[in-house]
């Protein structure tokens, strides 16, 4: 193998690009890896993932991949541990090799071949320790990580959207400045100056080009403003996600703390890896340089070409910043997206443009697929010609005047039109990955720079009978649907007579206003009782199960989908419910106060939050799955891929003039805001600033044509006083001869008679032509009877969990255990709590003490969990850790009747609190993390009634079985106790979800199951509880009261089914080290007894033979039939 690129070869220079190779030596230090479009980009970050592991370069844990969303750190996160799995089956000889990577791995020898596989078997079962996530949730993480080397306070809260409060800011200095003008000036303008400095660009120097008077106003405006927001804000514990990178970035800057916070980070990690690294900006790349440049292996990936964010904030001379700082530059060129002739066809049109800079342009890249994979007949009437995939079509000027803007719209949407019918009666084929298939409406994109051109060219395909779905509708969190959700969400937990009312007259309402008005009316009656079972089952059911139960009442999602725009609304409400329990599963940095406490309100507040910051992370899905025609703007295609690609308004632009406003641009290696004005100064800025907007114009065009697979069109118009300006023309007159940035044309230009343009784009003339209708042959969308289920289903099927199991049994709510807390009681009446009255009467006259005060419920259940699964449990400050944690945690959500300071106290103790010999002895303070899971989440399938699903019966029946559960063991009565349950026939058949608090894993290879529980002990009224209490005789009645032997066993069997996967040599009777249930009230750090368990834990050791037991009932293997 040979080394990729030597440090301190030039990198300055693209004359000679260096390939990126999978099976070549992987390079040290800082690489910037250019990925053109199509050539494999999130691949290849899984391969590089994936190799740096089996060749024992990194451990998992040790990964940092940084992405620009959710959804794209989502698909990362699947394609990496996809590509770990695949590389271990490989090795296993499960499967064959597939490409470059599983060649190299599968050349290895038997040893080699045995240590990759040990080191992807650990990748495998650890992936949740690698760091996958978005830029502003890693700065959150790495600044809870630095503490006190960080100037952030930790409890501060996110203000999604600062403009508000800039406005705010805005009008009181305004008012301020001008209460006794007897003739103020407008506001506007000043306002929206502030809201440039405060909130669109809060990070960038502010500058003005012009000396004057009106010059000093407005900087010292801008200023003011500024500082008064960020003062405002802090003052209120509120940060925005700009504030989360510039706070990280200055503890990097620090002179005092600076390279003790940097060593921190690359402590972290060894390999960083960061996608999309051309929609960075100065401050993202201040961040990766300080910590990572030159401490660990730091990928830099992205595409500069594809840099079309500026209106975010990416800023494509800070990349051109980075290239000069990177030890090495290696490329990606081959195309796997697009057929050759496409890549051909583009690569002439562009030429040797620069788009930005000296080394944006298009470089030498080749094509996977060497033929087109589009065909037409070889004969026929109606057939289409497709020999050449890409087509310039010019709309031909009919008389001695150019064409208006409006006419030029119309006939190129007439002619696109006409060719998309063309296209779809014209008996084509396209060849995917399952061979060939007739050309489909889904095959074809229309993509548009403005939402408004896409509603136009909607509306003129439908007008043909053409089938069209567009998605250039914005995001999700501005839909209606969205609004609706976050209303319901609100009556679940508040059902007050304006929500419900709300709620009756939206779609998931089914009601009118008149019908509201009646007064025999059942809409709003029905609804309220509707809500309080949401309610009760919320836990259990989710966001997305209310959704379902919502939907699915009689005639709702029938009326809904019988409007026009009902298909939208439930995509709609379907994709923000599932974004929000993924949101609430995962628990990341950006809504860190819902991963807290998961209730219906914070959930409704966290999709309003992402509805004022604006969000564009969740674009909406497409309402229908029927074969139809997308059409979107270019931004939202950006990464998709599509067989044929038409782009109506390639050609259409106009050349602005400035009107003083506030301009972003670049004074040398200095990025500025001016803050406006006219005059001779400020032409230097004008053209700066329009220089720029030009090149993104161009690689906005690049990333639009590369969209396509197999097929281009492009429409150019000559219009009057436009056509000069746009990307597509400045291309066209552009000299190809060499390399030089396509500056504005001012003459006319002939398409047919370039010189440079050959066989690879066609040129077409097209004339005015009668408009085409799609035959109703051929449209894909019919109309008719709903299709007829004709199966049965399976009604005892269920996604469900211990809760869900046991509603209705006791007190404790039913549902999915996503989180602490739920499985506990929800109130003690014979607990008044700390508001309540003085106990009296006592034995001894002494009042509850410690965690025994502290109030009943759910709430405070979450609230224990919360902190605890946030502890560093072997922290040298334990009790400032826990204080700490106890206070990060209360910020975000107070609960009344609980003190801090004591809270934080009594949690101390429980982790101080010997656990017997359930742990030989330990305290929960003396096992690292490297021995503790945390919140173990797990999803176990179940059988299903076909293959004869077993019933909580049967479970009793383990239990009840004295080779299983002995006649001596504390809980041997449970199996009665089960059996004469009426959840006793509730059969076990879909999937068993939950959480487990922590699991625990001791020196000789036990592995413990652990669950927190703040349940009391039951005594009469006016006696205090006390810690004594919580003797082994009450908790084993608090145990089986609870039902909590089921949980246990259940758990027991999901942490069995683990560890079989994933430990080798596993034996059940070795490694199940048994149940630690800790009733945190009754611990308080005393040592434990020398016989029985201490206060407080309860320890059980279920056999390995029930587990096992238990285990093979859940999936059928164990059925024993009468």
């Amino acid at each position: 193998m040979s080394p990729q690129a030597r440090p301190g070869d030039d990198v300055t220079s693209s004359s000679d690009t260096v390939v990126f190779d999978i099976a070549a030596d992987l390079p040290r230090g800082t690489t910037l890896l250019e990925a053109s479009a199509g050539t494999g980009k999130t691949w290849t970050i899984a391969a590089i993932v994936a190799r740096a592991i089996a060749s024992g370069q990194v451990r998992i844990g040790q990964v940092l991949l940084v992405t620009f969303n959710r959804s794209a750190a989502r698909e990362l996160r699947a394609r990496v541990h996809a590509r770990l799995v695949g590389c271990r089956s490989l090795l296993a000889g499960d499967r064959e090799p597939t490409d470059e990577l599983d060649g190299l791995l599968g050349s290895a020898d038997d040893r080699q071949r045995a240590e990759m596989t040990r080191r992807l078997d650990r990748a495998v079962a650890g992936f949740e320790d690698a760091t996958i996530t978005t830029t502003h949730e890693f700065s959150a993480r790495m600044l809870a990580e630095l503490g006190v080397l960080a100037d952030h306070d930790p409890t501060s809260q996110l203000l999604p959207d600062p403009s508000a409060l800039a406005d705010q800011v805005g009008r009181d200095l305004f008012l301020r400045i001008h209460l006794d003008d007897a003739a103020p000036p407008a506001p506007a303008p000043w306002l929206r100056l502030g809201q440039q400095a405060a909130v669109t660009h809060p990070d960038v120097s502010l500058s003005q080009a012009e000396a004057s008077a009106a010059s000093a106003a407005r900087l010292a405006w801008a200023q003011a403003v500024r500082r008064e927001s960020i003062r405002r804000r802090r003052a209120a514990g509120r940060h925005t996600f700009d504030d989360l990178i510039a706070d990280l970035a200055a503890a990097l800057d620090d002179p005092g703390r600076g390279a003790d916070a940097a060593r921190a980070l690359a402590s972290r990690f060894r390999l960083v890896l960061v996608d999309e690294f051309q929609d960075t900006d100065p401050l993202q790349w201040r961040v990766l340089d300080r910590a990572f440049r030159g401490r660990v292996d730091l990928w830099l990936i992205g595409d500069p070409k594809q840099s079309i964010y500026a209106f975010r904030g990416a800023d494509i001379h800070a990349y051109l910043d980075a290239v000069g700082a990177v030890d090495r530059v290696l490329a990606l060129t081959v195309n796997r997206r697009a057929d050759a002739p496409v890549v051909e066809g583009i690569s002439r049109l562009f030429g040797p443009a620069l788009l930005g800079g000296p080394r944006i342009h298009l470089g030498p890249v080749t094509a996977w697929h060497r033929r087109s994979r589009i065909r037409g007949p070889v004969s026929g009437a109606r057939r289409y010609d497709w020999s050449r995939p890409v087509q310039l079509r010019c709309i031909e000027q009919e008389g001695p005047s150019a064409l208006k803007p409006d006419e030029a719209d119309r006939l190129v949407e007439q002619d696109l039109v006409n060719q998309v019918v063309m296209m779809l009666e014209g008996g084509s084929t396209w060849t995917d990955s399952g061979g060939d298939r007739p050309l489909e409406p889904r095959d074809i994109a229309v993509l548009v720079r403005t939402r408004r051109r896409g509603a136009q060219i909607q509306q003129a395909l439908a007008g043909a009978g053409v089938p069209t779905v567009f998605t250039g509708a914005g995001s999700v969190w501005r839909s209606p649907a969205a609004a609706d959700l976050a209303d319901l969400l609100d009556g679940l937990e508040r059902p007050d007579p304006p929500v419900v009312a709300r709620l009756a007259l939206s779609p998931l309402g089914g009601g009118t206003p008149a019908g509201l008005m009646a007064p025999s009316s059942p809409v709003r009656p029905e609804l309220a009782v509707r809500l309080g079972s949401w309610a009760r089952r919320w836990p259990d059911l989710g966001v997305r199960g209310v959704i379902d139960e919502a939907l699915h009442r009689p005639g709702i999602l029938a009326a809904i989908l019988r409007d026009r725009g009902g298909e939208r609304y439930v995509t709609d409400l379907r994709q923000v419910a599932e974004i929000a329990d993924e949101a609430m599963s995962t628990g990341a940095a950006s809504i860190r106060r819902i991963a807290t406490i998961r209730t219906p309100g914070r959930v409704a507040d966290w999709i309003r939050d992402q509805e004022a910051a604006g969000s564009d992370e969740a674009p909406r899905r497409l309402e229908t799955d029927r074969r139809a025609i997308a059409i979107m703007t270019i931004h939202q295609a950006k990464g998709l891929g599509f067989p044929v690609v038409l782009l109506p308004d390639a050609a259409r632009s106009w050349i602005p003039k400035d009107r003083g406003d506030p301009l972003l641009w670049h004074d040398g290696d200095h990025r500025l805001l001016d803050l406006g004005g006219q005059g001779p100064a400020r032409e230097r800025v004008w053209s700066a600033h329009r220089a720029d907007e030009m090149a993104e114009d161009l690689r906005t065009l690049y990333v639009a044509m590369t969209r396509a697979r197999s097929a281009l069109r492009l429409w150019w118009t000559p219009v009057r006083r436009q056509h000069g300006g746009s990307a597509l023309h400045r291309l066209l007159a552009f000299d190809h001869s060499a390399p030089a940035t396509p500056g504005p044309g001012t003459g006319r230009i002939d398409p047919y008679r370039l010189g440079w343009l050959d066989e690879s784009v066609e040129v077409v003339p097209v004339r005015r032509q009668r408009r085409l209708h799609l035959s109703a042959d051929d449209q894909t969308v019919t109309a008719g009877a709903p299709r007829t289920l004709a199966r049965d289903v399976d009604r005892d099927w269920v996604r469900t969990s211990y809760s869900g199991l046991t509603a209705g049994m006791h007190t404790a709510p039913g549902g999915v255990v996503t989180t602490g807390g739920f499985d506990e009681p929800d109130d003690d009446p014979a607990f008044p709590g700390p508001s309540g009255p003085s106990p009296s009467g006592s034995e001894s006259g002494a009042s509850p003490e410690g965690l025994c005060a502290m109030p009943g419920g759910t709430a405070f259940g979450t609230l224990v969990h919360a902190v605890l699964e946030r502890v560093r449990p072997v922290s040298r400050g334990l009790d400032d850790d826990v204080a700490e944690q106890t206070r990060l945690v209360m910020a975000s959500a107070p609960l009344p009747g609980v003190d801090v300071s004591q809270l934080s106290e009594g949690l101390a103790a429980v982790m101080r609190t010997d656990l017997g010999t359930l742990a030989s002895g330990r305290r929960l303070c003396d096992i690292g993390p490297g021995n503790r899971l945390a919140e173990l989440g797990f999803e176990l399938s179940m059988a299903d009634r076909s293959s004869g699903a077993a019933t909580l019966a049967d479970l009793a029946g383990a239990f009840s079985d004295p080779a299983l559960v002995p006649h001596d063991d504390p809980l041997a009565g449970y199996g009665q106790v089960l059996a004469e349950s009426p959840a006793a026939p509730r059969m076990l058949c879909g999937f068993l979800t939950g959480s487990i608090d922590a699991v625990l894993r001791l020196p000789d290879g036990r592995h413990i199951v652990v669950d927190y529980k703040t349940n009391r002990v039951p005594l009469p009224a006016g006696r205090p509880l006390r810690p004594d209490h919580y003797d082994q005789e009450a908790m084993t009645q608090l145990m089986i009261d609870s039902h909590y032997p089921l949980q246990a066993v259940l758990y027991s069997a999901a942490l069995h089914r683990m560890l079989k996967s994933r430990l080798r040599g596993y034996d059940p009777s070795r490694h199940l080290g048994g149940v630690g249930y800790l009733f945190v009230r009754g611990m308080t750090g005393s040592p434990a007894p020398e016989q029985g368990m201490p206060a407080g834990v309860f320890s059980w050791y279920p056999s390995a033979a029930l587990v096992v037991r238990v285990s093979d009932l859940l999936s059928a293997s164990g059925r024993i039939d009468a």
